[in-house]
């Protein structure tokens, strides 16, 4: 019996991604132009690989940006966006009182929060990487490792972590859990057994959230 598959991707761009600010979990970001557009290439990309109205549980993170990416690809792969399993588990990292506000300013206040590659360091009063990991650990064990495919629509930060968490990738010295490579937002990342695959976009991946 073939080994579950996680295609796993992050949301299309947001007016807080074009505008360069931090993004929470609990208030609705809605896409930009650009980020419609996205998640519908995500979608027909998808589409491409697993045929119209493919048998796939969709799993989406609990926060607006996320679900209207996976609307618009239920939309192109013919599923029902209704039977998503929406959960908390597979949000952002939690910016603290960061969130909201430019990352300039915070940066003028408290030194560089992008920090080498790509990644955010914590604020003082978030979620650091191991907190990020437990939740999706959390996450991983309810999911289980039935057979099937399964559609993932999450976030750029915690899209790594739980990419690092499943193919592998090796505990990052000063984050303390295993971070993926960076990958353009409306990309997708395919994970079987242990091994990841880019299906559609890249890596490199400079916005986050």
């Amino acid at each position: 019996m073939a080994s579950p598959r996680f295609f796993i991707m992050r949301h299309g761009e947001t007016v807080y991604n074009a505008a360069r600010r931090l993004q929470a979990n609990h208030i609705h970001t809605p896409l930009t132009a650009l980020g419609v557009q996205q998640a519908h290439a995500m979608g027909a990309a998808l589409r491409a690989a697993l045929g119209p109205s493919p048998a796939v549980t969709l799993h989406v993170s609990e926060t607006g940006r996320a679900l209207q990416t996976a609307a618009m690809i239920a939309h192109e792969l013919g599923i029902d966006w209704f039977a998503a399993r929406r959960t908390h588990d597979l949000k952002e990292i939690d910016m603290g009182s960061w969130c909201g506000r430019l990352y300039d300013d915070v940066e003028a206040e408290v030194g560089p929060i992008v920090i080498a590659d790509h990644l955010l360091r914590p604020a003082p009063d978030g979620e650091d990487y191991p907190m990020i990991a437990a939740r999706l650990a959390n996450w991983l064990s309810e999911v289980g490792d039935a057979p099937g495919d399964h559609v993932v629509v999450m976030h750029g930060i915690s899209s790594r972590v739980l990419r690092g968490m499943m193919a592998g990738h090796p505990v990052h010295p000063d984050l303390g859990a295993p971070i993926a490579p960076s990958l353009v937002q409306g990309s997708i990342s395919l994970v079987q057994d242990g091994s990841e695959t880019v299906l559609f976009g890249s890596e490199r991946g400079s916005e986050h959230a």
